[in-house]
Protein backbone atom coordinates (compact mmCIF):
# COMPACT_ATOMS: atom_id res chain seq x y z
CA UNK A 1 0.00 0.00 0.00
CA UNK A 2 1.61 3.26 -0.92
CA UNK A 3 2.35 6.34 1.59
CA UNK A 4 -0.39 8.37 -0.32
CA UNK A 5 -3.00 6.13 0.40
CA UNK A 6 -1.90 5.13 3.94
CA UNK A 7 -1.82 8.94 4.78
CA UNK A 8 -5.20 9.74 3.26
CA UNK A 9 -6.87 6.83 5.57
CA UNK A 10 -5.18 7.63 8.44
CA UNK A 11 -6.61 11.25 8.29
CA UNK A 12 -10.16 9.70 7.76
CA UNK A 13 -9.98 7.49 10.96
CA UNK A 14 -8.88 10.39 13.20
CA UNK A 15 -11.62 12.54 11.92
CA UNK A 16 -14.22 9.43 12.42
CA UNK A 17 -12.50 8.41 15.75
CA UNK A 18 -12.79 12.34 16.85
CA UNK A 19 -16.32 12.84 15.36
CA UNK A 20 -17.32 9.50 17.28
CA UNK A 21 -15.66 11.10 20.83
CA UNK A 22 -17.11 14.21 20.65
CA UNK A 23 -20.29 14.99 22.16
CA UNK A 24 -23.29 14.05 20.43
CA UNK A 25 -24.99 17.66 20.80
CA UNK A 26 -22.73 19.25 18.43
CA UNK A 27 -23.92 16.57 15.81
CA UNK A 28 -25.35 17.87 12.46
CA UNK A 29 -28.17 17.20 10.32
CA UNK A 30 -30.67 15.03 12.80
CA UNK A 31 -29.66 16.75 15.56
CA UNK A 32 -30.30 20.40 14.56
CA UNK A 33 -32.11 20.07 11.67
CA UNK A 34 -35.81 18.88 10.87
CA UNK A 35 -35.38 17.03 7.43
CA UNK A 36 -36.91 13.83 7.32
CA UNK A 37 -34.99 10.86 8.11
CA UNK A 38 -36.03 9.20 5.54
CA UNK A 39 -33.83 11.25 3.68
CA UNK A 40 -31.06 9.12 2.26
CA UNK A 41 -27.68 10.12 1.53
CA UNK A 42 -27.27 7.77 -1.65
CA UNK A 43 -24.04 6.50 -2.84
CA UNK A 44 -22.65 7.63 -6.02
CA UNK A 45 -25.85 10.40 -6.29
CA UNK A 46 -25.69 13.60 -4.06
CA UNK A 47 -28.11 14.58 -1.35
CA UNK A 48 -29.87 18.13 -1.64
CA UNK A 49 -30.06 18.24 2.23
CA UNK A 50 -26.97 20.33 3.09
CA UNK A 51 -25.02 19.30 6.69
CA UNK A 52 -21.33 19.01 8.48
CA UNK A 53 -20.27 15.78 7.43
CA UNK A 54 -17.36 13.70 6.53
CA UNK A 55 -16.96 10.24 5.04
CA UNK A 56 -14.90 7.97 3.00
CA UNK A 57 -15.76 6.48 0.17
CA UNK A 58 -13.92 3.23 -1.21
CA UNK A 59 -14.92 1.76 -4.22
CA UNK A 60 -13.08 -1.41 -5.81
CA UNK A 61 -13.36 -2.14 -9.59
CA UNK A 62 -13.08 -5.40 -11.39
CA UNK A 63 -12.27 -5.12 -15.28
CA UNK A 64 -10.94 -1.73 -15.48
CA UNK A 65 -10.06 -0.74 -18.84
CA UNK A 66 -7.12 1.51 -19.19
CA UNK A 67 -4.55 1.66 -22.34
CA UNK A 68 -6.31 -1.38 -24.30
CA UNK A 69 -6.26 -4.16 -20.95
CA UNK A 70 -7.90 -5.14 -18.26
CA UNK A 71 -7.40 -5.09 -14.58
CA UNK A 72 -8.83 -4.58 -11.14
CA UNK A 73 -8.49 -1.09 -9.69
CA UNK A 74 -9.60 0.48 -6.25
CA UNK A 75 -10.32 4.28 -5.93
CA UNK A 76 -10.91 5.98 -2.48
CA UNK A 77 -12.38 9.67 -1.97
CA UNK A 78 -12.36 11.62 1.57
CA UNK A 79 -15.39 13.85 1.19
CA UNK A 80 -15.89 16.55 3.77
CA UNK A 81 -18.90 19.06 4.06
CA UNK A 82 -19.75 22.27 6.63
CA UNK A 83 -23.05 24.12 6.77
CA UNK A 84 -22.33 27.78 7.15
CA UNK A 85 -26.15 28.65 8.76
CA UNK A 86 -28.31 28.16 11.02
CA UNK A 87 -30.92 27.09 9.08
CA UNK A 88 -28.96 24.86 6.92
CA UNK A 89 -29.41 26.58 3.53
CA UNK A 90 -26.12 26.80 2.65
CA UNK A 91 -22.48 25.19 2.64
CA UNK A 92 -19.58 24.26 0.93
CA UNK A 93 -17.63 20.87 -0.14
CA UNK A 94 -14.54 19.37 -0.92
CA UNK A 95 -13.43 16.17 -2.61
CA UNK A 96 -10.20 14.54 -2.67
CA UNK A 97 -10.06 11.15 -4.49
CA UNK A 98 -7.20 8.76 -4.42
CA UNK A 99 -6.79 5.88 -6.77
CA UNK A 100 -4.75 3.72 -9.48
CA UNK A 101 -7.18 4.02 -12.19
CA UNK A 102 -3.88 5.37 -14.17
CA UNK A 103 -2.38 4.15 -16.50
CA UNK A 104 1.32 4.40 -15.49
CA UNK A 105 2.42 0.62 -13.24
CA UNK A 106 -1.17 0.64 -11.40
CA UNK A 107 0.53 3.45 -8.80
CA UNK A 108 -1.65 4.86 -6.19
CA UNK A 109 -1.68 8.58 -6.99
CA UNK A 110 -4.12 12.11 -6.24
CA UNK A 111 -6.81 12.30 -8.55
CA UNK A 112 -8.26 16.12 -9.67
CA UNK A 113 -10.11 17.86 -6.29
CA UNK A 114 -13.54 18.93 -6.48
CA UNK A 115 -14.38 21.92 -4.86
CA UNK A 116 -18.00 23.02 -4.03
CA UNK A 117 -17.67 26.64 -2.39
CA UNK A 118 -21.32 27.57 -3.24
CA UNK A 119 -24.32 25.45 -1.90
CA UNK A 120 -27.33 27.11 -2.00
CA UNK A 121 -30.93 26.00 -0.61
CA UNK A 122 -33.76 27.84 -2.64
CA UNK A 123 -35.87 25.74 -1.25
CA UNK A 124 -35.74 23.84 2.52
CA UNK A 125 -38.19 22.35 3.79
CA UNK A 126 -39.05 19.14 6.32
CA UNK A 127 -39.51 17.26 3.35
CA UNK A 128 -37.93 18.65 0.56
CA UNK A 129 -35.03 20.38 -0.61
CA UNK A 130 -34.18 22.10 -3.47
CA UNK A 131 -30.21 22.82 -3.75
CA UNK A 132 -28.19 24.67 -6.24
CA UNK A 133 -24.11 24.37 -6.48
CA UNK A 134 -21.46 25.52 -8.13
CA UNK A 135 -18.42 23.26 -8.68
CA UNK A 136 -14.28 23.81 -9.16
CA UNK A 137 -12.33 20.71 -10.24
CA UNK A 138 -8.82 21.82 -10.11
CA UNK A 139 -6.09 19.75 -12.44
CA UNK A 140 -4.25 18.48 -9.22
CA UNK A 141 -4.11 14.88 -10.18
CA UNK A 142 -0.58 13.58 -11.80
CA UNK A 143 -0.26 13.88 -14.77
CA UNK A 144 2.10 11.53 -15.40
CA UNK A 145 -0.01 8.43 -13.94
CA UNK A 146 -2.62 9.16 -15.96
CA UNK A 147 -4.74 10.20 -12.90
CA UNK A 148 -5.81 13.25 -14.52
CA UNK A 149 -4.14 16.90 -14.06
CA UNK A 150 -4.85 18.26 -17.38
CA UNK A 151 -7.84 20.60 -17.10
CA UNK A 152 -10.00 22.80 -14.88
CA UNK A 153 -13.89 22.33 -15.25
CA UNK A 154 -16.52 24.33 -13.33
CA UNK A 155 -19.93 22.85 -13.36
CA UNK A 156 -23.21 24.16 -12.34
CA UNK A 157 -25.34 21.52 -10.33
CA UNK A 158 -28.85 21.22 -9.13
CA UNK A 159 -30.15 18.19 -6.48
CA UNK A 160 -33.21 17.72 -5.40
CA UNK A 161 -34.36 15.69 -1.93
CA UNK A 162 -38.05 14.61 -1.90
CA UNK A 163 -39.70 12.26 0.90
CA UNK A 164 -43.28 10.84 1.44
CA UNK A 165 -43.19 8.96 4.75
CA UNK A 166 -40.58 6.61 4.72
CA UNK A 167 -39.79 6.32 1.01
CA UNK A 168 -37.30 8.76 -0.81
CA UNK A 169 -36.91 10.08 -4.36
CA UNK A 170 -33.81 12.14 -5.04
CA UNK A 171 -33.06 13.56 -8.82
CA UNK A 172 -29.48 15.25 -9.81
CA UNK A 173 -28.62 17.37 -12.74
CA UNK A 174 -25.29 18.91 -13.85
CA UNK A 175 -23.25 20.35 -17.05
CA UNK A 176 -19.55 20.48 -16.68
CA UNK A 177 -17.17 21.85 -18.84
CA UNK A 178 -13.36 22.96 -18.92
CA UNK A 179 -12.02 26.42 -18.56
CA UNK A 180 -8.51 25.24 -19.07
CA UNK A 181 -6.64 22.19 -21.24
CA UNK A 182 -8.17 19.79 -23.53
CA UNK A 183 -11.72 20.94 -24.88
CA UNK A 184 -14.29 19.07 -22.70
CA UNK A 185 -17.96 19.12 -21.85
CA UNK A 186 -20.14 16.49 -20.08
CA UNK A 187 -23.69 16.18 -19.41
CA UNK A 188 -25.25 14.20 -16.35
CA UNK A 189 -28.78 12.80 -14.95
CA UNK A 190 -29.52 10.80 -12.15
CA UNK A 191 -32.18 10.09 -10.00
CA UNK A 192 -32.33 7.60 -6.66
CA UNK A 193 -35.31 5.82 -5.29
CA UNK A 194 -35.06 4.38 -1.64
CA UNK A 195 -36.91 3.28 1.57
CA UNK A 196 -36.07 3.59 4.98
CA UNK A 197 -37.48 0.97 8.06
CA UNK A 198 -38.35 3.51 10.14
CA UNK A 199 -41.12 2.34 12.82
CA UNK A 200 -42.28 5.62 13.73
CA UNK A 201 -43.53 7.19 10.96
CA UNK A 202 -46.84 5.42 10.22
CA UNK A 203 -49.18 8.24 8.09
CA UNK A 204 -47.30 11.37 8.69
CA UNK A 205 -43.58 12.36 8.64
CA UNK A 206 -40.82 10.34 9.27
CA UNK A 207 -39.12 11.67 12.55
CA UNK A 208 -35.31 13.73 12.43
CA UNK A 209 -33.82 11.05 14.96
CA UNK A 210 -35.71 7.57 14.89
CA UNK A 211 -36.00 5.99 18.44
CA UNK A 212 -34.87 2.85 17.26
CA UNK A 213 -31.11 1.37 17.61
CA UNK A 214 -30.73 0.80 14.06
CA UNK A 215 -32.35 2.18 10.50
CA UNK A 216 -32.05 -0.11 7.37
CA UNK A 217 -32.53 1.75 4.29
CA UNK A 218 -32.56 0.32 0.64
CA UNK A 219 -31.40 2.23 -2.49
CA UNK A 220 -31.66 1.85 -5.99
CA UNK A 221 -29.55 4.72 -8.18
CA UNK A 222 -29.64 5.15 -11.76
CA UNK A 223 -26.85 7.61 -13.47
CA UNK A 224 -26.64 8.65 -17.22
CA UNK A 225 -23.25 10.35 -17.87
CA UNK A 226 -23.05 11.82 -21.90
CA UNK A 227 -19.96 13.22 -23.04
CA UNK A 228 -21.10 16.04 -25.18
CA UNK A 229 -17.25 17.91 -26.96
CA UNK A 230 -13.70 16.62 -26.55
CA UNK A 231 -11.67 13.52 -27.69
CA UNK A 232 -14.36 11.03 -26.36
CA UNK A 233 -17.54 13.13 -27.34
CA UNK A 234 -20.41 11.34 -27.98
CA UNK A 235 -19.81 8.33 -25.68
CA UNK A 236 -22.76 7.60 -23.36
CA UNK A 237 -22.62 5.58 -20.10
CA UNK A 238 -24.78 4.75 -17.75
CA UNK A 239 -24.80 2.67 -14.18
CA UNK A 240 -27.26 1.17 -12.22
CA UNK A 241 -26.59 0.94 -8.33
CA UNK A 242 -28.87 -1.45 -5.94
CA UNK A 243 -27.49 -0.98 -2.44
CA UNK A 244 -28.29 -0.45 1.09
CA UNK A 245 -27.56 1.81 4.23
CA UNK A 246 -27.22 0.98 8.06
CA UNK A 247 -27.73 4.38 10.23
CA UNK A 248 -27.17 4.42 14.11
CA UNK A 249 -29.35 7.11 15.18
CA UNK A 250 -27.15 7.55 18.77
CA UNK A 251 -24.24 8.00 17.34
CA UNK A 252 -24.91 9.47 13.85
CA UNK A 253 -22.84 6.73 11.76
CA UNK A 254 -23.63 5.19 8.86
CA UNK A 255 -22.08 2.81 6.17
CA UNK A 256 -23.45 2.62 3.16
CA UNK A 257 -22.82 -0.78 0.40
CA UNK A 258 -24.04 -1.09 -3.44
CA UNK A 259 -22.75 -2.51 -6.47
CA UNK A 260 -22.46 -0.86 -9.71
CA UNK A 261 -23.65 -2.22 -12.69
CA UNK A 262 -22.42 -0.14 -16.19
CA UNK A 263 -25.36 -0.59 -18.93
CA UNK A 264 -24.87 -0.20 -22.62
CA UNK A 265 -21.42 -0.62 -24.73
CA UNK A 266 -19.63 2.72 -23.59
CA UNK A 267 -18.09 0.86 -20.37
CA UNK A 268 -15.06 1.47 -18.28
CA UNK A 269 -15.33 -1.53 -16.45
CA UNK A 270 -17.41 -4.38 -15.17
CA UNK A 271 -18.53 -4.19 -12.15
CA UNK A 272 -17.65 -2.21 -9.17
CA UNK A 273 -17.87 -2.55 -5.15
CA UNK A 274 -18.47 0.46 -3.13
CA UNK A 275 -18.44 0.84 0.60
CA UNK A 276 -19.09 4.44 2.19
CA UNK A 277 -18.46 5.32 6.04
CA UNK A 278 -19.60 8.50 7.72
CA UNK A 279 -20.48 10.66 10.23
CA UNK A 280 -22.21 13.91 11.09
CA UNK A 281 -20.20 16.15 13.15
CA UNK A 282 -20.41 19.84 13.65
CA UNK A 283 -16.53 21.27 12.98
CA UNK A 284 -17.84 25.02 13.02
CA UNK A 285 -18.96 24.54 16.74
CA UNK A 286 -15.69 22.31 17.13
CA UNK A 287 -13.29 25.45 16.91
CA UNK A 288 -15.80 27.86 18.66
Amino acid sequence: MSVGLINILSLSISLSILAWAWPSETDAHEVGAPFSSAFIEPILLHHAHIEDEQRINLVGVKDFRAEERERAAFASTLELAVTWLDDFSFGSEIFIPFSNTGTVNDQFGLGDIEIQPIKYAFWNTQERVVTGAFSLTLPTGDESRGAGGERTTLAGKLFVDQAFRNWYLGINAEYAVSVSGPMFSEAEIAAVIGYSFIGETGEGVAPARPNQPLVMSLMLEWVSESLLTGSEAGEHVMTLLPGFQLWHPESNWKIRMGVGFPLGFDKENDVAGHLQVGNHFDWVAFFQ
